[in-house]
């Protein structure tokens, strides 16, 4: 159980002396932006929302206006026009482009995820061709625009776990479907029984395949991610991957993270543990301490990979009050301990409290570039606990 083991280390606590970890050992960062240095990511739920859930050009000015050096809108990265439009508006304004997608799909034609409780979701398993092929089909698609429009620097994945009936976190763990049993026992040459969906992991652990089963698994899930990676690279080969969780599940840490990053073009993982306070009641230098020791905790982690990759801290102003002026303070500190930050920018609304947040992300922002480290350790110049916006 190996791979289990491995998951652990990322939730397991490490001591907590800190120094600025960050994975700049690796080096080497393709972005295009003229304003490279440390990543300050915007993933916009906010501007769009009131064109429709359209970027526009006057979005992508503001953006870049207030100092953040990457764009990734939520919504929009399924139609090839719209993204060839953005990469466009980034190119005129200097900033780098990311299409956001989910790394999962709703399952139409084949098999669904299945947990080893038997709890089975809408989502497609993990080894489905069907999600594979409209992965690799768009992400393709990113590579080949890459070439033409060189703003779109690579593509930002999230594999958050949106659908019912659980929600266990993150994708993807071992599936137990019946394409995935039919595929290993005609791989093995085995004959398996009927096996109601809830015993298949007891079954598997009383017959000792289960170990067989996961190594089968996993060696699948490589082949597909280093196959999108080669095709990828005869676009792009510094075309890269920006993923979502950063702590990783058995597929990740198996799989995507060895298999999408290179030494020229390491993966960047995105990690949501510095979103918000550690708690909605943690004072605004408490937080930010503590914020600053799991983030660095987390790098070492991901130090024990022993791949190339960037490593940066999340932001979002809805979770366990953000206000403006800590999520600004949240950044520089992530910022100084990691390879920059990225927002998800959701909750604040345009003609209210947008403008106040993106007054503090571009102090925040133009103190980074100018490696101005300080500016998180001050004083507030705001009351604490000033916004709190409901999960």
């Amino acid at each position: 159980m190996t791979t289990f083991i491995r998951i652990i280390f990322a939730f397991l606590a490490f001591p907590s002396a800190l120094a600025c970890l960050t994975a700049d050992s690796f080096a080497h960062e393709p972005l295009y932006s003229e304003r490279p240095g440390k990543l300050r990511i915007l993933v916009d739920k906010v501007l769009m929302r009131s064109t429709n859930w359209i970027m526009t050009e006057e979005h992508v000015k503001e953006i870049a206006g207030a100092g953040f050096n990457v764009v990734s809108p939520r919504s929009g990265g399924e139609d090839l026009n719209r993204v060839r439009e953005i990469a466009g508006f980034a190119r005129k304004y200097n900033i780098s482009y990311l299409p956001w997608m989910r790394g999962s799909l709703v399952a139409r034609t084949g098999p669904r995820m299945l947990y080893e409780n038997g709890v089975e979701q809408a989502i497609c398993s993990p080894d489905s061709d069907e999600l594979w092929q409209w992965m690799v089909g768009l992400i393709l698609e990113y590579a080949r625009i890459s070439m033409q429009i060189p703003s779109l620097t690579g593509v930002f994945l999230d594999f958050e776990n949106y659908y019912p009936p659980q929600r266990p976190g993150h994708l993807y763990f071992l599936s137990y479907d019946d394409a995935m049993m039919s595929a290993y026992a005609g791989a093995k040459g085995l004959t398996l029984p009927q096996i109601e969906k809830p015993n298949r992991y007891r079954w598997l652990t009383s017959q000792g395949l289960h170990r067989d089963l996961e190594l089968f698994q996993i060696e699948r899930w490589r082949i597909r991610c280093r196959n999108l990676r080669q095709r990828v690279d005869a676009f792009n080969p510094r075309f890269q991957f920006f993923v979502n969780p950063g702590k990783g599940t058995p597929f990740l840490i198996e799989a995507a993270f060895p298999e999408w990053s290179t030494p020229e073009t390491p993966i960047i993982l995105a990690d949501d543990i510095t979103y918000g306070r550690p708690s909605p009641d943690t004072p605004h230098k408490d937080a930010l301490l503590i914020n600053q020791r799991k983030l660095a905790n987390q790098i070492k982690k991901a130090q024990q990979l022993s791949i190339p990759f960037k490593y940066i801290g999340g932001i979002d102003p809805v979770v366990r009050n953000a206000d403006p002026e800590f999520s600004a303070r949240n950044a520089v500190m992530i910022s100084e301990t990691a390879d920059g930050y990225w927002a998800f920018y959701e909750g604040p609304k345009l003609g209210k409290d947008h403008s106040t947040y993106f007054d503090w992300f571009t102090k925040a922002n133009f103190a980074i570039e100018r490696n101005d480290f300080r500016f998180w350790s001050e004083d507030r110049v705001t009351p604490d606990f000033s916004t709190s916006f409901p999960m």
